[in-house]
Parts: structure tokens; sequence; C-alpha cells
């Protein structure tokens, strides 16, 4: 008799949890937005100021001489190139951020407009349903409505959960790529290092290298996501989940590898990077399991309960 308005009360009330998740994930990239303009606008002056450093180098009148009798200004010259480099690559994958974050805003927005209603027609079934079960056993409608009420929030957060595990997962299969891509740098690297020099060596190497920051570019954007789907999960009060060594993983791995990528000492800072990024993310994930596991089984009791109510009603 209340199979349909059962089926019909779980989607709206899926519906209403979705629309409290899009709020809690527009107000966290909001709040990553604001960061991100903010961190456009100094990566902006970074880059300026770097460039002008190259420029007032390369034009250097009485001051060059002394450079060039100490033998310097070609490796000051040098530097100050790689630390402009350095600066575009970040300013660069700072606005990339930014066209992502309002792209998912946007979308986020259009798929709210979807479960706007819910609430208003979840009030208008519930009420309907309640009035022909306390006709009945009212003591008996308060516990089926408190259960189903249980089991509706259970399912809303497993599937939240589900969703941010699903979003780690990503982000560690992108660090695998970054860390291929360093690796095969490394071995050219060594190579290099061991005499095997030449035009090839280092076209292979910077090959890798730009595979990688290409890679670690990506794995910001999967980070920022994977931070997002975080927002709203009802994580319990045993277990506490810190995502701050997500938010500038590019920047430091460009530091890393920029400063001086022909030397391979580089390439391992950018190899820690890649490695404690990995850690934290492997924690929030099994972090994120045990909430899943303990939620289930909470979910199979509950389940189980109420289907004892309405069989022994």
């Amino acid at each position: 008799m209340y199979e349909q308005i059962n089926r019909e009360l779980e989607a709206l009330e899926q519906g209403i949890y979705r629309c409290r998740k899009i709020d809690a994930m527009l107000n966290d990239l909001a709040g990553q937005l604001g960061s991100q303009e903010k961190r456009l606008a100094q990566l902006r002056s970074e880059m300026d100021k770097e460039s002008l450093d190259v420029e007032k180098l390369e034009k250097m009148g009485l001051s060059a001489m002394f450079y060039t009798i100490l033998g310097s200004r070609e490796k000051q010259i040098e530097k100050e190139r790689q630390e402009a480099l350095a600066a575009q690559l970040k300013y660069g994958d700072m606005k990339r951020q930014i066209e992502d974050t309002k792209r998912r805003i946007s979308q986020l927005r259009s798929e709210r407009t979807e479960f706007e209603d819910c609430e208003s027609k979840y009030n208008q079934l519930f009420d309907e349903k309640y009035t022909m079960l306390t006709e009945k056993n009212q003591d008996l409608a308060k516990k089926i409505f408190d259960s189903e009420n249980k089991i509706s929030l259970y399912k809303a957060n497993l599937k939240e959960i589900i969703e941010a595990v699903s979003a780690g997962k990503r982000v560690l299969s992108g660090l695998d790529r970054v860390d291929e891509s360093l690796n095969s740098a490394e071995g050219w690297g060594m190579w290099d290092m061991w005499g095997g020099r030449g035009l090839l060596t280092n076209m292979a190497k910077h090959s890798h290298i730009d595979d990688a920051r290409n890679a670690a570019s990506d794995v910001q954007l999967l980070l920022n996501r994977f931070k997002t789907e975080l927002a709203d999960v009802k994580i319990s009060s045993q277990i506490t989940i810190d995502i701050g060594g997500f938010v500038r993983f590019a920047d430091f791995f460009f530091d890393g590898l920029i400063a001086d990528w022909v030397v391979q000492a580089r390439i391992h800072d950018s190899q820690d990077s890649v490695s404690r990024v990995r850690a934290e993310v492997s924690s929030v994930l099994g972090k994120l399991r045990r909430m899943q596991d303990h939620d289930e089984q909470e979910l199979s009791k509950l389940e189980q309960e109420l289907d004892a109510m309405i069989k022994n009603a």
C-alpha cells in the first residue's frame, strides 16, 4: 500500500540531501575561488618582477663587466630565467584552476535547480503518509518514520563517502602518472651523469619533466575536487581529516623542479612532494573507508529493524 509513497519519499529525501551537499560544495568552491584569485594576483606580481629582473641583467652596462670578470653574470641570468619560468608556470596553472573552479560552480548551480522544490514536495507527501498511518497506530507510525529518516541519512552519507573515495582514487592515479614521468626523467638524468651527455639525452629528460609538470597540474585540479567532495561528508568526532597539504601541491612541485631542472636532487625534491601528498590522500581514503564500513553495518541493522517492525505490525 505504501510502497509507491515510500519510493517517492526516498527519492525526494535524497534530492534534499543532494541540494544540501551542493550548497556545501558551492560554499567550499566560493572559498577556493577567493583564495585562488588572491593567489593569482600575487603570482602576477611575482611573474612581472622576475621578468624585469631578467631584463635588467640582460641590459646591464658597466655593472655587466664586473659580473663578466667574476664569471657569474651568465649564471645569474640563467637563475633569473629559471625563476621567471617557474613564476610563469605557477601563474598559468593558477589560471587553469580558476577556470575549473568557475566551471564547477556553474555546473553545480545548474544542477541545484533540479532539487530546489524537493523539500516542499517531501513535506506534503510526508504529511499524507503520516495521516494514513496514525489512523491505524500512532506509536508505530512514529517509530517507522524515525527509522526511515535514519536509513535515508545513512544512505545519503554513504553516497557522499563513495563519491569522495572515487575522487581520492583519481588523485592517486594522477600521482602515479607524475611519479612515472619523474622516474623516467631521473633515469635519463643518471645516464647523463654517467657520461651519456648529448642533445638526445637532454631532450628525453626534459620531455619527461614536461610530462611530470603537466600531470602535476592535473593532480592539483583533482586535489581541489577531492577537497570539495569532502565538504559535506558527515565525519564522526573520532576521525579528523587534514586536507591543508592539498592546497598548494602544484606550487611546491614547480618550485622543486624548476629551480634547477638539470640537477637530480631537484627531481628528488619533486618526488618527495608526490610521496607526501600520496601519503596524505591515502590516509584520508583509509578513514573514509572505515566510515563507509561503519555506516554500511549501521544501515543494514536499521533496515532489518524496519522490516521486522512492518512485518509485526
